[in-house]
């Protein structure tokens, strides 16, 4: 208690100074409770909105031409029921998980090791600047002419197509490495792999991270795509056969499985993130 708590207390002032330290810490937690209310309503609000556009366009278009929001669930519930629709929904998860591997094994270990040395990103900056503006689709011919409409000319179009985000952001991560722990680590003579696993690692996680979830998006879509463009099984061929027959509410019902495959992968990424990154100063409480 200090010499003015003291004075107080003797001429029956109350104290308010603790009263105050409560009010100044409470006030942050309840802005912070109030955006999380506000962001949650703003993104219900969205949605709703979304389906009431949906179901005015739904009226006024004419017939077949779009299903109804309710016609739609419907039509997704009576598909869940058959082996068909899950064989075609694993056959698109699996040729994407496996796609984000193989591109997550090669492009993070081989960015990080070019970005390390200056002679080898600079000499293959060019070869790499060139092949990453290369539209995965166009390439979709010539892959569909070697493996035909399979599950395997799917995944090439993938690992073609998402490798290169990652493999660049790799690079990126390795090049931006805090030169004042460089110089600390050099002066201390702390050993390579003490440095490898405590400094240079987690320097690059933040970016290492950032290029994948880009390459995840761009994984589910090119999966989606290339099965809707050449009619390999999965969702994509889905959505295309039921267009053919002018099935409009199990076309729509396929688009919102994918749509909904989607927000369950970046959700997914999203607590992946937050939890590798847990340390990092954008997922602390003080950020």
């Amino acid at each position: 208690m200090t010499s003015e708590t003291r004075d107080r207390a003797a001429i029956g002032v109350p104290d308010t100074s603790t009263t105050r330290r409560d009010t100044v810490k409470s006030r942050p937690t309840r802005n912070r409770r109030a955006g999380r209310f506000f962001r949650l309503g703003a993104q219900v609000g969205i949605l709703v909105l979304a389906i009431l556009i949906w179901w005015y366009a739904s009226v006024t278009l004419p017939v077949n031409v779009m299903p109804s929001p309710f016609e739609t669930i419907v039509t997704l519930g009576q598909l869940s029921a058959t082996p068909g629709f899950w064989q075609a929904v694993g056959v698109t998860v699996a040729t994407f998980a496996l796609g984000l591997v193989i591109c997550t094994v090669v492009g993070v270990p081989l960015g990080l090791a070019i970005g390390a040395s200056r002679i080898a990103t600079q000499s293959t900056r060019l070869v790499f600047d060139f092949l990453r503006t290369i539209p995965p689709i166009a390439i979709l011919p010539l892959v569909l002419l070697l493996f035909g409409p399979s599950a395997q000319m799917v995944l090439v179009v993938v690992i073609l197509g998402a490798i290169w985000p990652i493999l660049v952001q790799s690079i990126y991560a390795a090049r931006q490495g805090e030169p004042l722990l460089i110089d600390m680590s050099r002066s201390f003579r702390i050993p390579r792999a003490h440095y490898v696993f405590r400094i240079f690692l987690p320097g690059t996680l933040p970016f290492v991270m950032t290029g994948l979830r880009v390459g995840t998006t761009i994984c589910l879509l090119l999966t989606i795509t290339a099965e809707l463009l050449s009619g390999a099984p999965g969702v994509g061929s889905e959505i295309q056969n039921a267009e053919n027959y002018l099935n409009t509410p199990a076309m729509y019902a396929y688009v919102l499985v994918a749509a909904i495959l989607g927000l369950i992968v970046n959700v997914a990424f999203w607590m992946l993130q937050r939890r590798v990154l847990s340390w990092h100063a954008s997922n602390r409480k003080e950020a």
